[in-house]
């Protein structure tokens, strides 16, 4: 069997694990998502094994477990219905095709140069920063105390955050200084997270806000990392964070 084929399976069979969350019992739908997320770990692992060491068998599979929970625990927000949830859920198993595979490019980028890198690199960075918008969706919908949104978005965006500086020298052994990126990182999302939670914004905005804070401190660290960081890039970003805030600012009623 080819690792293509071995992806495509995986996908197919979490696109049904994704559907059949609508027969459970809701009392046991947390405990599903969490056994879906581990199925998507360690079917991902199994179709990507080959070439696999330590490091990739961790950092290669944070993706795929996070996006599969994010989406999971997001699908549980739509409406009940049949016509919204099956064309939801033919994406996801098209989508995270498209994750694995570039998680697959990562694997073997690490050996050897491949043209596909930059694609991946694209791929993985837009997968991350949906992952990061479905969960903060959920963490908002909770309804929770500010010192908890906090701490959930930092302990929620390390992960995301550290697979992907990883993937820009992608080493055997992840360094000491990208662990330490990560957690700077992760602990200004959460601060921003907590200062998000006075702001009274729907939850599709708060969690939007923090997506784009994320896509702007990691694409300028990762475009820093690489080097090219100058005058245009850092005005891009920066546009792009001013432009959802005016959005956001918008968007908010201030009288309730």
């Amino acid at each position: 069997m080819t690792k293509r084929q071995k992806i495509i399976i995986t996908a197919i069979l979490l696109t049904a694990g994704l559907l059949s969350t609508q027969l459970v019992d809701f009392n046991l739908r947390f405990r599903f998502i969490a056994g879906l997320g581990i199925l998507a770990c360690i079917l991902s692992l199994w179709a990507l094994r080959e070439g696999l060491n330590t490091t990739k068998a961790v950092i290669l599979m944070i993706l795929p477990t996070l996006y599969t929970l994010a989406v999971a625990s997001f699908y549980f927000l739509l409406p009940v219905r049949w016509l919204t949830r099956l064309p939801v859920a033919f994406a996801f198993g098209l989508t995270f095709y498209l994750c694995l595979l570039s998680q697959n490019v990562f694997n073997v980028a690490a050996i050897r140069t491949i043209p596909l890198y930059r694609a991946a690199s694209t791929a993985a960075f837009l997968f991350t920063l949906l992952s990061a918008f479905f969960i903060f969706n959920v963490v908002h919908a909770f309804n929770l105390l500010f010192l908890w949104n906090g701490l959930m978005v930092g302990l929620i965006s390390f992960p995301l955050i550290l697979q992907i500086l990883w993937s820009i020298s992608m080493e055997d052994k992840v360094p000491t200084e990208t662990y330490i990126q990560s957690f700077i990182l992760s602990l200004i999302m959460g601060e921003l997270a907590l200062a998000f939670s006075f702001w009274p914004i729907p939850t599709t905005i708060w969690s939007l806000a923090l997506s784009s804070s994320m896509y702007v401190l990691l694409g300028l660290t990762s475009q820093f990392l690489k080097g090219k960081v100058n005058k245009r890039v850092v005005w891009e970003y920066i546009g792009i964070g001013v432009l959802v805030l005016l959005v956001s600012l918008f968007l908010t009623s201030w009288t309730g």
